[in-house]
């Protein structure tokens, strides 16, 4: 009778195992909250890529379909793909078109509810339609396409004050290649100043050369 009250009273924690616990609970999120958004941006960048991997697979079918590549500039250099008809006008292809770390609602896009709209109308896009830098093609045009990997095509266009993500540029390279600027290289390059410049522009104010040659038109 006495064993059983004992394993009774053993079957629940202690006001000590209780603190412990709590303790545990405290360390743990004070260690790995502030890691949360960091952890967010980096599913974002990698969706980001994957929208640059896209649109490379667009461009490909485009000048396999017109034998060249679009002359459009700015947003409309990629848009092309689907006003042009490379790509199907939907909802998925509209997506791959702007970076899903900036919320549309930050866009023009963002007051039309059919993404069908989004990049249907070539008179009506501009560089308020997407969160994407593109090729500025009246300045510098492609020689050759696919390239050496020497000329960006599409980047994130970090406009309005801010970057696409916290800690990095995504940007789509002529030989297909998807690379990605970390923004704490360029500081201890000291090609950003953290405080100064605490993003990595893109157009013609870049720091970068590479990323002057595109239009956040």
């Amino acid at each position: 009778m006495n064993s059983n009250r004992f394993a009774t009273r053993r079957a629940g924690f202690t006001l000590i195992e209780l603190l412990a616990v709590i303790l545990i609970i405290g360390i743990l999120m004070v260690y790995l909250l502030p890691k949360i958004p960091e952890a967010i941006d980096r599913g974002k960048v990698t969706a980001c890529k994957a929208n640059m991997g896209e649109i490379r697979n667009g461009l490909l079918m485009y000048n396999d379909q017109y034998k060249t590549i679009p002359s459009e500039s700015g947003v409309r250099f990629f848009a092309a793909l689907i006003y042009k008809g490379t790509w199907d006008n939907n909802k998925t292809s509209a997506a791959k078109l702007t970076c899903p770390g900036v919320d549309n609602n930050s866009l023009a896009l963002g007051g039309i509810p059919d993404e069908t709209q989004w990049f249907g109308n070539k008179d009506m896009i501009d560089g308020t339609y997407s969160a994407y830098a593109g090729r500025n093609m009246k300045q510098y045009p492609l020689k050759k396409f696919p390239g050496a990997g020497k000329n960006v095509l599409v980047a994130d266009d970090n406009d309005g004050g801010e970057a696409n993500h916290r800690t990095a540029t995504v940007c789509l390279y002529d030989d297909g290649s998807v690379g990605v600027h970390e923004l704490y290289a360029l500081y201890e390059k000291g090609t950003l100043n953290k405080d100064a410049d605490p993003y990595l522009k893109v157009g013609p104010e870049s720091p970068l050369e590479e990323l002057q040659k595109l239009s956040l038109d």
